[in-house]
């Protein structure tokens, strides 16, 4: 399938992206399967005043990370070191589990398995978005932990810390889900995915870098992909866009290093999503067949943490999202549907089977977690109207 006069469309909704206040740099890359084709671009500085944004430049993956985590899970899953019926209170110490979800004073820990983490159908609250309730302790600091980190900085954020907070300041959403049953309820929490990476941990007793290197970054040979503090290869860490939260500069390594997510270049992801679909990752089709056996629809949103997450009309299934924008609010000009995943900074990475096309950017600003929602149908009408 070939795109002719596809590259100057691209150019331009770069520029249209790149041209908005908010947004101090963009990369973008699109490329077919077949390998006939591939383009990427990219705008402003490394830094202020810094190196200029190529389309090599590595990138805050933000929660496209979670593609990773669950790659590394059913790998586990396929090597028999673990199970998606396994349950968290078997695989992680008391002192993490105990009493994690309480919901109308019935502690409901004990059902949760790997496979409601993977599905976000477990009902734990976000650590990172959500709100402490009202009508909980006199004087509890009601702010999220976006909030806390913008106002007070960077710190380290051990799997502790995050029990800590979801036992003693949040509260569940609604109980683990009967995964099998005609309606799956589900909501999109960081902690979820904290807690695989916790289970990572555990039964390999290795770091969740180590993890993902032996299963899925050594075999894929991902050299520009890596965990903050853990370099590949033992070469330096390359300098990644600065991020944004509105016109001032977010720096939290330590936050984002002990949390796992990823630095990757936009070739390093499509290379990584093309090995997913292509076979070259799981050892069995029946593993990937598996991740997206079901998909389930996150709700509209209806409080302040919500409206920053994934929300209606997005799917998931276990670990990988997907977007199709209803025929209803695009009568004249449908889009095809996208796997994969994006990211609360503006991130995304995805495949259109129909097109055959890999999608991957950022735009490194804490505020534009909707942006590859908007940009990613306007890319795929660009190449519906270019392919012949």
């Amino acid at each position: 399938m070939l795109f002719d006069g596809l590259e100057p469309q691209l150019e331009s909704l770069l520029d249209e992206v790149f041209a908005r206040s908010e947004i101090h740099s963009a990369t973008m890359a699109v490329a077919s399967g077949a390998g006939d084709f591939r383009w990427a671009g990219a705008r402003g500085e490394i830094s202020p005043a810094g190196p200029a944004t190529k389309p090599d430049t590595p990138w805050f993956t933000a929660s496209i990370t979670k593609l990773f985590i669950a790659g590394t899970v059913m790998r586990m899953v396929e090597e028999g070191e673990l199970a998606l019926e396994d349950r968290l209170v078997g695989r992680l110490p008391g002192a993490i589990t105990h009493r994690l979800h309480v919901l109308k004073g019935e502690d409901r820990t004990g059902e949760i398995t790997v496979e409601h983490l993977l599905a976000h159908a477990s009902g734990l609250p976000d650590f990172i978005e959500d709100h402490p309730p009202k009508g909980g302790p006199a004087g509890r600091d009601r702010r999220s932990l976006v909030d806390i980190l913008l106002e007070e900085g960077d710190r380290d954020w051990p799997l502790e810390e995050t029990s800590r907070r979801v036992r003693e300041a949040l509260a569940p959403h609604f109980p683990p889900q009967k995964l099998r049953g005609p309606r799956v309820r589900i909501r999109y929490s960081d902690t979820n995915y904290q807690l695989l990476t916790g289970i990572v941990e555990a039964r390999r007793n290795t770091s969740f870098a180590d993890a993902l290197e032996a299963l899925v970054l050594e075999p894929l040979e991902l050299d520009d992909t890596w965990i903050p503090g853990h370099p590949r290869g033992g070469k330096p860490e390359a300098e990644v866009p600065t991020l944004y939260a509105g016109t001032e500069i977010v720096e939290f390594p330590r936050f984002f290093a002990s949390i796992s997510d990823l630095h990757a270049t936009s070739d390093d992801l499509v290379r990584f999503l093309r090995a997913v679909e292509e076979g070259r990752l799981f050892r069995s089709p029946a593993t990937w067949e598996r991740m997206q056996a079901r998909w389930n629809r996150f709700p509209l949103p209806r409080d302040r943490a919500s409206l920053r997450q994934p929300g209606w009309p997005i799917e998931y299934g276990l670990g990988v999202m997907r977007f199709h924008l209803p025929r209803a609010l695009t009568p004249f000009r449908p889009v095809p549907a996208v796997i994969g995943h994006t990211g609360s900074t503006g991130t995304w990475l995805f495949h259109a089977r129909e097109l055959d096309l890999y999608l991957a950017g950022a735009v490194n600003q804490v505020t534009a977690g909707a942006v590859p929602f908007r940009l990613v149908p306007e890319v795929l009408r660009a190449a519906m109207a270019a392919r012949r």
